[in-house]
């Protein structure tokens, strides 16, 4: 495996509000909500499917228990990496992500985002992107569900007169989509239920911040034609997205030199004024 830097996002602000970003179930809802209005997207998971995760990432791909077994083993690890990157950080030139996580160079970017700022470190791993049930889901919605709801554009009513595509939307592609997110729910859900003894993943989640960054989505109108289940509000959504924030080493803080100057030139003059 060949490990190549990652670069690291350096600024003031929050994560870029990339829309195609589908990395968690509140992207993946909100990105539902859009339905109506947003661009064709390409599937965001494709990635995985082109070469699959690093072994330390793999989580089962089977119904029931086994992914949530799998998946609160792999998140664990996850959440205890994270634990020990405040100590590490500091030990790199340039830290590398894909070294430090044990993944390819190709998923790191898509599953961890890290940026410096002042005087802070933030680190946010997207671990929904791991779970099977996620995957298959995010690539239904964006190669099938998206362009038949497009196709169909069912109406609010859905007794009107409609099309052929609309009925195919609604006798066929939408129940299958509601099978994908309610399976996806049900295993984000106990896998969170599962890991809420485990000490460094409550020390890690970051459900609460990755829902503020996509609530903006619940604050227009509802598409329509969709089933309600498909429109969940926000606030019972789940994930196990996982993040930390860490002071940055001194020595990679900006202007440092410059203020340890200040600093030395402030006690040269006082005691040359006693």
């Amino acid at each position: 495996m060949t490990i190549t830097p990652t670069s690291l996002d350096k600024g003031n602000g929050a994560r870029p509000a990339n829309v195609a970003e589908v990395r968690s179930v509140p992207a993946l809802a909100a990105k539902m909500r859009q339905i109506d209005t947003c661009a064709l997207p390409a599937p965001y998971t494709e990635i995985f499917n082109t070469r699959s995760l690093s072994p330390a990432y793999l989580v089962q791909n089977h119904v029931g228990a086994r992914e949530v077994q799998t998946a609160v083993t792999t998140i664990a690890q996850v959440a205890d990496k994270l634990r020990r990157m405040s100590r590490a950080y500091g030990e790199w030139q340039e830290f590398d992500v894909p070294a430090f996580f044990d993944l390819w160079p190709e998923h790191a970017p898509h599953l961890v985002h890290v940026e410096e700022r002042i005087s802070t470190v933030s680190v946010t791993f997207f671990a929904d992107l791991l779970l099977p049930s996620f995957q298959r889901a995010e690539q239904y919605w964006a190669r099938e569900f998206f362009p038949a709801y497009q196709t169909a554009r069912p109406p609010l009513n859905t007794s009107a007169d409609s099309s052929s595509f609309t009925s195919h939307f609604l006798d066929f592609e939408q129940p299958k989509m509601r099978a994908y997110w309610d399976k996806l729910i049900a295993v984000m859900g106990e896998t969170r239920r599962t890991l809420w003894n485990d000490i460094d993943f409550l020390a890690a989640t970051a459900g609460g911040e990755e829902k503020t960054h996509w609530q903006w989505a619940w604050r227009g109108e509802e598409p329509p034609g969709l089933d309600r289940r498909l429109l969940p509000p926000l606030q019972q959504l789940p994930t196990l997205t996982l993040g930390i924030e860490f002071p940055l080493p001194a020595s990679r803080q900006p202007g440092r030199v410059r203020r340890l100057r200040r600093t030395w030139e402030g006690d040269v003059r006082r005691r040359l004024r006693r």
